[in-house]
């Protein structure tokens, strides 16, 4: 892998839904139980999939800025893409503190092998589970 996100190599994390597998193809990890048994250019032509995601992060709150900051480096690397940002600032007056809201809204990026298929790749060494490379 040679990209930014190779910064994550190994990583697995509730967050991104399911396991990720390391190295991948195109830069990204391939999100799934094992990476198809394929010759590397194979795995180069497999579908960048994309899961949204939406959130609104209050910056003033540790954990919330800690979680933003987790998606915004991803976002920086080129593992995530950013759709959307709204901020908002306002000031607590009870406390006298700036407040900054931030909703987010942006796309995690993977390799996954398709579900149907007919092109003769296996995931996981099982004839049976083949797939297609669809073109759109």
């Amino acid at each position: 892998m040679h990209s930014r996100s190779q910064k994550y190599q190994g990583e697995q994390d509730p967050r991104h839904g399911s396991l990720l597998q390391w190295p991948g193809a195109q830069g990204l990890p391939f999100r799934g139980d094992a990476v198809p048994n394929v010759k590397q250019e194979e795995l180069e032509q497999l579908p960048v999939v994309g899961e949204a995601f939406q959130q609104t992060f209050d910056l003033t709150d540790e954990e919330q800025a800690t979680s933003y900051r987790w998606v915004r480096d991803r976002i920086r690397n080129g593992m995530f893409t950013q759709d959307y940002v709204y901020r908002e600032h306002t000031l607590d007056e009870d406390k006298n503190k700036l407040r900054t809201l931030v909703y987010l809204e942006w796309t995690q990026l993977y390799v996954q092998a398709p579900l149907n298929s007919n092109s003769g790749v296996t995931v996981n060494d099982i004839a049976s589970q083949k797939f297609t490379f669809k073109s759109e």
